[in-house]
């Protein structure tokens, strides 16, 4: 079994945002919850393994036998590093007190063990944290939207779904500004996609 081909958390370019913005915020610690795969974990850590943070990878991986559970995530590790400032934490998001840290990406995989942490996260001390709003799932993109309208979060950045919020950090890849509900923001510019790339193959054919 190949651990890095089993899942992907992002995009190629939303893994380029945010490996470049970790990389160029002040946080000492990371928290990748939902580790799963490591996909996150692995983005992040390629972009801090030559500064002093630290990453902290969380997942219960309730889905397997308690027995395969630690050496599973041992194995996930392995993909990521072998620093001992990679650190696992084989418990629940919700029990782990990952409002420790500075910068925490949300890699929840439901609505319903994502929203609860989204609550606690009101009231952390959290500089900056990463949520994607995927299409499939209206309960979350929703709870996210109304949250960054009534001003309970910060947006900051916005990559192909994905939001940044909370503590301004830098970003040296190229963005456009704009507003979200009334908050500046800086987002990727959209890129090209199928619609385009089918236009270019058409003209391609006639000689255009």
């Amino acid at each position: 079994m190949k651990i890095e081909a089993l899942w992907n958390q992002f995009s190629r370019r939303q893994f380029k945002y945010l490996g470049n913005i970790v990389a160029n915020s002040d946080a000492k610690t990371v928290c990748d919850i939902g580790a799963f795969a490591g996909s996150v974990s692995r983005c992040l850590w390629e972009h801090i393994k030559d500064t002093d943070k630290e990453l902290y990878m969380i997942d219960n991986y309730l889905f397997l036998p308690q027995k395969w559970r630690q050496p599973f995530f041992n194995t996930v590790k392995k993909t990521v590093g072998t620093s001992e400032r990679i650190h696992t934490v084989l418990e629940d998001s919700h029990t782990y007190d990952w409002c420790q840290h500075n910068f925490v990406v949300f890699s929840h995989e439901s609505f319903a063990h994502y929203n609860p942490d989204l609550k606690k996260l009101y009231t952390s001390n959290v500089d900056t944290v990463v949520i994607d709003l995927p299409l499939n799932c209206f309960e979350r993109t929703k709870s996210m939207l109304e949250h960054i309208q009534t001003g309970k979060l910060t947006p900051r950045y916005y990559i192909d779904g994905t939001i940044v919020c909370g503590k301004e950090t830098a970003c040296t890849l190229p963005t456009e500004s704009g507003e979200l509900f009334g908050h500046p923001i800086q987002y990727a510019k959209k890129a090209k996609g199928s619609y385009a790339n089918a236009i270019d193959h058409i003209l391609d054919n006639f000689n255009v």
